[in-house]
């Protein structure tokens, strides 16, 4: 019985990416020795969930430095700010929603709870799109919210000072990452168990466990850092394109991607089908059973396309001939006329 199996194999690249800035990242967990403490190393940000509460980690997501640069930086109207989201702005551009799907060490908390709810045969829970809108703006709902509450306690003149413990990371405080992470660190015996977490921290950790479990990548759909790629990624140098001509709407592309992206599979005029909820896993070029029809470009660099399946063969194909037009066909001759030919002869 011959089957078919797909095309390209992008997922085992992007795992051996993923965990290897993971090991960068967070590889005192694992016994790597740190050398992260280094104050240098520690102004290392990047546009992805890499906490600033892993202990000794290299590097740190720029969106705790915003916040506190935001809370901290009135006295030196912002430069530091505003440089440090000039170097994250040109990163995304080079780079775009890579960062979410390739080298965020949360991306990966969240595809091994993907992983674990599938050994587990457990059906996911697949988002209506009044949902999925909903979900779209609190990202951005979340970005508003840290600007509003980081800029008025650094302006002293507001007198709001005394709210600076309590709210300078307004964000972090809920974040997930933070409580997980930090209650890693704790079961390894890498911080004490004297570490306080903020009771929010504990709760939205709760909910991101479950969540997760049933809906893939549930974090990135809220996640702020996710905002801003989706604002300046739109220029970004990598994109997912796609040739309308060779799309049969097989919908196969909605079905394999982890964020219910569907507009890879609506659109039929556009090159560019990215979008705010595209993180550029490539999930849809690998399973796409079409010749050409999608692939992840890099500007004008084609960087994978999709493929057609190829066809293992069975094993009644290895004894078949490549052309049996001419070949006689097989007469079959009962028995009883059988046995009257032999006594003839």
């Amino acid at each position: 019985m011959s089957w078919t199996f797909k095309g390209r194999n992008i997922g085992p690249f992007r795992l051996i990416v993923q965990l290897s800035v993971f090991l960068f990242v967070v590889g005192q967990l694992f016994g790597i020795p740190p050398f992260g403490r280094y104050p240098v190393l520690r102004r290392i940000f990047l546009p992805n969930a890499s906490c600033r509460y892993i202990s000794s980690t290299p590097t740190s997501c720029y969106y705790y430095q915003l916040q506190d640069g935001l809370t901290t930086g009135w006295a030196t109207h912002y430069i530091d700010v505003a440089l440090m989201l000039a170097v994250v702005i040109l990163m995304i551009l080079l780079l775009g929603r890579f960062w979410c799907s390739w080298a965020c060490p949360f991306g990966l908390v969240q595809e091994g709870f993907n992983k674990l709810r599938e050994i587990l045969h457990v059906p996911r829970i697949r988002l209506g799109n009044k949902t999925r809108v909903i979900l779209r703006r609190v990202k951005y709902t979340l970005i508003f919210l840290t600007i509003l509450i980081s800029v008025p306690i650094g302006i002293s003149s507001l007198g709001l000072s005394s709210c600076q413990t309590a709210l300078a990371l307004p964000f972090c405080q809920i974040c997930p990452a933070k409580g997980f992470f930090t209650l890693s660190q704790q079961i390894l015996g890498l911080e004490p168990w004297s570490t306080s977490l903020p009771l929010l921290a504990i709760l939205s950790l709760i909910a991101f466990s479950a969540t997760s479990f049933l809906v893939p990548m549930a974090f990135c759909r809220v996640c702020p850092m996710g905002g801003m790629m989706a604002i300046f990624g739109r220029s970004s140098m990598p994109f997912l394109k796609k040739d309308p001509d060779r799309c049969t709407r097989c919908r196969i592309c909605v079905r394999v991607c982890p964020l219910d992206h569907d507009r890879v599979y609506e659109d039929m005029t556009r090159d560019d089908v990215g979008g705010e909820d595209c993180t550029l896993c490539g999930k849809c070029v690998e399973y796409c059973p079409e010749e050409g029809c999608l692939s992840l470009n890099y500007g004008p660099v084609k960087l994978i396309s999709s493929r057609k399946p190829r066809r293992r063969r069975s094993l009644g194909d290895l004894f078949r001939r490549k052309d049996d037009s001419d070949v006689e066909p097989l007469k079959i001759v009962p028995l009883p006329e059988r046995r009257e030919e032999e006594n003839e002869r």
